[in-house]
Parts: structure tokens; C-alpha cells; sequence
């Protein structure tokens, strides 16, 4: 059995559990250790514990700021156009493109974004990072052809042949 059928099946016997008498309740709570192939013990602690829907997850810490769409959409778009430079660079970029941004962004985005550390811009570019590769990167390899096309000086040649 499957741990979502088991806990489809809690939900079940839990309804069935709270509304019969002592002796309809053990012979449910036999019925489900059977099934789930739980200890006894377990199995009431499982159906006396209150609803997992019913929890909610608290998230700790304070909450983002740089989540907002405009600001993860112009960061894109810069990184981007600017051919992936890294986010120290990028950063240093954003106070001479922000003036002539086609988005329009609200004040507050923009005092946020040229306040962003470039630790922050990796961490909200992380999941774009992923989808794009570098592009136009080239960089000199050691090999026979490199080494044909350089100019090489002419070699010693003696003076009186050059003159005549």
C-alpha cells in the first residue's frame, strides 16, 4: 500500500474512529493495523494526531523583497542583452541602463535595484541561469593551425644577398 493510500485511509477511519464506542474502536484500530501493517501503538497515535491539512507551514525569516516580476524581468532582460556577464559586473551595469529601460518600473523597484548585491542578483537569476548558455565566447587554443598563420620572421638570411 501506497503512502498516499494510507493516508486517504487514515482520513477514513479517522471519521469512523471518533464517532463509535470503545469496542467498534478497537476493532477499527485492529483493522487498520492490519492493513497499514502499523504497531498498534503508532496507529492511535497516528489517529488521535490532528489533521495534516489542518497544519500550515510557517515560513521563517523575513519575507523577499527582490521577488517582484518587474525586477526579476529587467534583471533578465540586462543579463541577457549584456551576453550573461557575470553579476559583479552586472550590477555596476544596471545604474547606466536603468534611465533607458523600455519597462517602466515603479520608484521603489528602483531604489531596490540599485541597492541589490551581486550575491542577491546570482540567487534571483539562479533559476534563468539554468536555460541559458554562454554564446560568442572564444578563447585561443594551442595547435599546429594557430601556429601556421602567424607571421614568422624571415630567417638569417646573409646581408650581401639582400643586397644584390
Amino acid at each position: 500500500m501506497s503512502n498516499k493510500a494510507k493516508k486517504k485511509y487514515l482520513l477514513e477511519i479517522r471519521k469512523r474512529y471518533f464517532t463509535s464506542t470503545k469496542v467498534e474502536k478497537q476493532n477499527i484500530l485492529d483493522e487498520f493495523c492490519k492493513v497499514c501493517g502499523y504497531n498498534r501503538k503508532y496507529s492511535i497515535r497516528l489517529i488521535n494526531s490532528k489533521s495534516e491539512t489542518n497544519k500550515k507551514s510557517k515560513k521563517t525569516g523575513r519575507p523577499k523583497k527582490y521577488n517582484h516580476p518587474e525586477i526579476i524581468a529587467f534583471l533578465k532582460q540586462l543579463w541577457i542583452s549584456s551576453n550573461l556577464v557575470c553579476s559583479k559586473r552586472l550590477k555596476a551595469m544596471i545604474s547606466l541602463w536603468l534611465p533607458f529601460d523600455d519597462q517602466p518600473l515603479s520608484q521603489q523597484n528602483k531604489e531596490l535595484l540599485l541597492s541589490i548585491s551581486a550575491a542577491t542578483i546570482d540567487r534571483v537569476l539562479s533559476k534563468v541561469k539554468r536555460k541559458y548558455k554562454k554564446f560568442g565566447l572564444s578563447t585561443t587554443k594551442p595547435g599546429s593551425l594557430l601556429k601556421k598563420q602567424l607571421i614568422r620572421p624571415p630567417s638569417r638570411v646573409p646581408i650581401i644577398k639582400l643586397l644584390f
